[in-house]
């Protein structure tokens, strides 16, 4: 971070950007084909297409927490 507080675009780990890619692909590119196969999979009762979604949410989720903690210790290095 700068003295006014924003940070440069160079400044982050590769590993989040890299990290944000993978969300965003997992997110945007879900299996499809499990809304017309017609088959209703399920785990211990629970749809496979339920399970899919919360684990990107979760999955997302622990970037952002991840990333927040990496800027923070970086910001904290300086």
């Amino acid at each position: 971070m700068s003295e006014d507080g924003s940070t440069g675009s160079g400044e982050h780990a590769s590993w989040i950007i890299v990290w944000f890619v993978l969300d965003a692909t997992v997110a945007l590119t879900p299996p499809l084909y499990w809304a017309v196969d017609g088959l209703r999979a399920s785990v211990l009762g629970i749809p496979v297409v339920l399970l899919y979604f919360i684990g990107v949410a979760v999955f997302i989720t622990a970037s952002i927490v991840a990333a927040y903690i990496a800027e923070a210790r970086a910001a904290e290095a300086r």
